[in-house]
C-alpha cells in the first residue's frame, strides 16, 4: 500500500508541476506579445524549471536549488540518453538569461532573445510530456517506499 500511495502522490505532483509549467508558458507568451521581453524570458525559464522538476519526480528526486535541477536532469536523463543533449545547453542558456533578466537592469533583451527562450521552453515542456508515459511503461518510474 505504501508504494502505491507514493506513486499516486508523485503523479499528482508531476501533474501540478506540468500545470505550473503551462501557466508560465502562457504568461511568457502574453508578456512576449506585449513586448515585455525581459519578463517573458524569466517566465520561460520557470516553465523550463517546472517541467524539469516534474521529470525528476519520476525518480523521486527533489532538488533543493535551480542548479540542482539542472545537474540532476543532466545526470539522470540527458547522460542516460532519455533526452536530447540540446536541452542541457538550452537549460544553461535560459538560466543565464533569466539571471540577467532578473538582476541586470541595464541589460537589453531583443524580441529574438525572448522568442528563442519561449520556443525552447515550449519544446522542452513538450518533450517532457512525451517522455513521461514512456518512462512509466518501461518501468523507469522509480518510487521508494517510505
Amino acid at each position: 500500500m505504501g508504494i502505491q500511495r507514493n506513486v499516486e502522490e508523485l503523479k499528482r505532483l508531476i501533474k501540478e508541476y506540468l500545470r505550473s509549467s503551462h501557466e508560465r508558458l502562457e504568461s511568457a507568451d502574453i508578456l512576449f506579445k506585449a513586448g515585455k521581453f525581459r519578463d517573458s524570458i524569466s517566465r520561460s525559464y520557470y516553465a523550463f524549471l517546472d517541467a524539469a522538476d516534474a521529470l525528476l519526480l519520476t525518480k523521486d528526486l527533489r532538488p533543493k536549488s535551480h542548479s540542482g535541477t539542472i545537474v540532476l536532469c543532466n545526470q539522470h536523463f540527458i547522460k542516460e540518453g532519455l533526452l536530447d543533449r540540446k536541452y542541457s545547453r538550452w537549460f544553461k542558456r535560459i538560466e543565464k538569461a533569466r539571471l540577467e533578466a532578473d538582476y541586470e537592469r541595464q541589460k537589453e533583451f531583443s524580441e529574438q532573445d525572448a522568442q528563442d527562450a519561449l520556443e525552447e521552453a515550449m519544446e522542452f515542456a513538450k518533450a517532457i510530456e512525451e517522455l513521461l508515459p514512456r518512462l512509466y511503461q518501461r518501468g523507469l518510474f522509480k518510487i521508494s517506499e517510505e
